[in-house]
């Protein structure tokens, strides 16, 4: 479940991109220049812009994969100690069961 929340701030990252690649070529679009101007800026910026939107959006979705890894971890860790603690005062309060009942 968690996984799936990674896979969507990535996607959000790359609608965001996609969004910014539209919004560039509207405005070369409205821009006074001529039709043949604008395409000639377009064709030339667009490959560019979208080579750049791809590495954005893989490399947010690789940072959001390393943050998940490192939750997963941190969460792991923690439950381990919360465990390790939980155990140690069970123990701990079978031992003192076990005294009272010896001196009773």
């Amino acid at each position: 479940m968690s996984d799936e929340r990674g896979g969507d701030a990535a996607g959000y990252m790359g609608w965001f991109f996609l969004g910014a690649i539209a919004g560039a070529a509207a405005m070369l679009l409205l821009t006074p220049k001529t039709g043949t101007e604008a395409r000639e800026l377009l064709t030339e910026h667009g490959q560019e812009w979208l080579k750049k939107a791809q590495a954005a959006a893989e490399e947010a979705q690789e940072k959001a994969g390393d943050l998940f890894g490192k939750g997963r971890e941190y969460f792991d860790e923690q439950r381990n100690r919360l465990v390790g603690a939980f155990e140690a005062g069970r123990s701990a309060m079978k031992e003192e069961m076990g005294k009272v009942r010896s001196d009773g």
